[in-house]
């Protein structure tokens, strides 16, 4: 069997995943690890974590694809000789760089390799944007398929787009830096006291709580779009200066208000504003994608970059686009560049891939009965054996309890499918504000949502025409009367973000939800991370316990087993 790893390393959350011959063999982010939230270290754990599943060495492999290109950083001198003897491993780096100097052209490509006695590590570098390409498209189904790529920055542009096929990429456009729709939601983000590049869904949350008629002119002032194109009025920007803190210049704030102050809560007026930045950015893309298409296939569709996180844009792209079907992926931000890298050098060594849709993340590995016992006996804690554990989860979720769900492999990327989830009846409206304050400890305005059967997400959703969303990547209005019914996961303007349940994928998981139509009549149950604000999502067993006695949980499903609080006795 042939392997190739790729990794991330490039500045947002690290991750890695092993690619073998006949499909993904592991792919985790180093914070599931390290248990630092948004971990950015070289993911040596990760890669660790990787190996040991498909239990092979790093020599084994056939290469390793690394995320981020230094080709575009080569032919300027920095003679940093003396800062190299210093550090005795530059002198690799020196001599590569002021050699490059003498060199007529584009450099398309730098390699390297690790000669040991036992073998040799052949170490690749793969564009970062076409990193994000190769995660979306490799994953479709599709034969052939247009681009979209939109994030903060790669190496030196912000975006591609273009025609991508088995034989190769046709780039038809680059965004260049600092022209980035993804720094534009950035500087919104910073403007509300969020942290730019991380919290960037609390913006997209507060969207649906606004009108954008109020602000929409003010921000279309910001952006324009020109072809494949887009150019920001730069004057109203900082985030391309390294001496400035914000990402928003004084003009920004003249137009906009006052900016909020990191946990100051927002007003009616913030609201507004980021509603709508939500609408421009959608007409952007809109934009770019109806001139693509005329370009273009113009038929299939995959995208890419962090930009597509923006569930509430995915949802509305094949509406409003010429594209008649659309794969986004459930990493299309940084993490997936890991997946995308490893995609990216096999195809370009000639590997066979497989054309086969992805419905699943689930790259994480299984934990046997056995260590999830061993996990709870020497923690010393109460459990016991359940022989339905779809069965007994769905009871105690319409006697309204919030359970821990933890079964198989983890998800890789940032959202929980079922397999790593926080769980809940979704048919009280109390039972939003009641995770939020008491099990995920974060602001109330953040909506959760809805797993759905997938031989019902039509009812709940009407204007569906065929799409899924198997990884809680698209937002969609629901029918109005599933959405008095299932109150905790319809965002305020009448929306929830959908994911698809189907039995051949989610076995387990779609058990548990038909189990609890069959007790309610709801064919969905609220799913969120199973995490707390400002961790990671729990990888192992011990993880999971350690989540569910530091937060207002009630059970903990792990595997086969349950775990329950004692009850807390009164004063007398």
């Amino acid at each position: 069997m042939k392997y190739r790893l790729g990794i991330n390393c490039s500045g947002f959350l690290s991750s890695a995943c092993l690619l073998a011959e006949d499909g993904i063999r592991a792919a985790i982010c180093e914070e599931r690890l390290s248990r630092v939230k948004q971990d950015r270290d070289f993911p040596l754990r990760a890669i660790g974590y990787c190996l040991d599943v498909a239990g092979i060495e790093l020599l084994d492999l056939e290469a390793v694809h690394v995320g981020w290109h230094p080709r575009f950083y080569l032919q300027k001198s920095d003679r940093t000789q003396l800062e190299a003897f210093r550090e005795r491993g530059r002198i690799s780096y020196l001599a590569l760089n002021e050699l490059a100097t003498l060199l007529q052209g584009e450099i398309r490509d730098v390699r390297q390799e690790l000669v040991m006695e036992g073998g040799r590590l052949e170490i690749r570098f793969v564009d970062h944007h076409r990193a994000h390409v190769a995660n979306a498209f490799y994953r479709s189904g599709f034969e052939a398929a247009d681009f979209l790529v939109l994030d903060g920055f790669g190496e030196v542009s912000t975006g591609l787009c273009g025609v991508v096929a088995p034989q190769g990429t046709t780039v038809l456009a680059s965004l260049r830096t600092p022209h980035s729709i993804g720094s534009l939601y950035s500087a919104f983000t910073d403007f509300l006291g969020f942290r730019p590049n991380r919290d960037e869904w609390k913006v997209m949350a507060l969207s649906a709580l606004g009108d954008p008629d109020r602000y929409a002119e003010a921000v279309r002032a910001l952006i324009r779009v020109d072809g494949l194109r887009l150019e920001l009025d730069l004057s109203y920007f900082e985030h391309f200066l390294f001496f400035t803190p914000r990402y928003y210049s004084e003009k920004f704030a003249s137009v906009f208000g006052k900016p909020l102050e990191p946990g100051e809560p927002p007003s009616e007026r913030h609201c507004d504003v980021v509603a709508a930045l939500q609408r421009v950015c959608e007409e952007v893309v809109f934009a770019l994608l109806g001139n693509l298409a005329q370009r273009g296939g113009g038929r299939h569709l995959v995208v890419g970059g962090g930009f597509f996180m923006n569930s509430v844009c995915n949802g509305k792209l094949l509406a409003n686009t010429p594209y008649q079907d659309l794969f986004v992926g459930g990493s299309p931000d940084d993490t997936g560049i890991s997946v995308g890298s490893a995609f990216q050098g096999a195809a370009e060594a000639g590997w066979e891939l497989l054309r086969e849709r992805a419905r699943h993340n689930a790259f994480g590995r299984t934990y046997e009965p056995t260590e999830i016992r061993a996990a709870l006996e020497r923690r010393r804690i109460p459990f016991r054996a359940v022989a339905d554990p779809a069965a007994e989860a769905a009871a105690r979720l319409a006697q309204h309890q919030v359970i821990g769900w933890f079964e198989g492999g983890s998800e890789f990327g940032q959202r929980a499918l079922g397999h790593r989830s926080i769980l809940a009846n979704p048919t009280r409206a109390e039972t939003k504000a009641h995770v939020n304050a008491t099990v995920k400890y974060r602001e109330p305005f953040r909506p959760f949502a809805p797993a759905v059967l997938a031989e019902r997400q039509a009812e709940l959703f009407p204007g569906l025409d065929g799409q899924c969303s198997d990884f809680m990547e698209r937002v969609f209005t629901f029918d109005s009367k599933w959405a008095e019914r299932l109150p905790a996961v319809v965002h305020a303007n009448g929306s929830g973000r959908l994911q698809t349940v189907d039995s051949r994928v989610h076995p387990r998981f779609h058990a548990l939800i038909r189990e609890f139509e069959r007790r309610t009549g709801a064919p969905a149950v609220l799913n969120t991370s199973f995490n707390t604000n400002g961790v990671p999502l729990v990888e192992t067993p011990g993880d999971a316990i350690r989540c569910f006695f530091d937060s207002g949980l009630d059970a903990l499903l792990l595997g086969d087993f349950l775990v329950e609080k004692s009850p807390v006795s009164g004063s007398g």
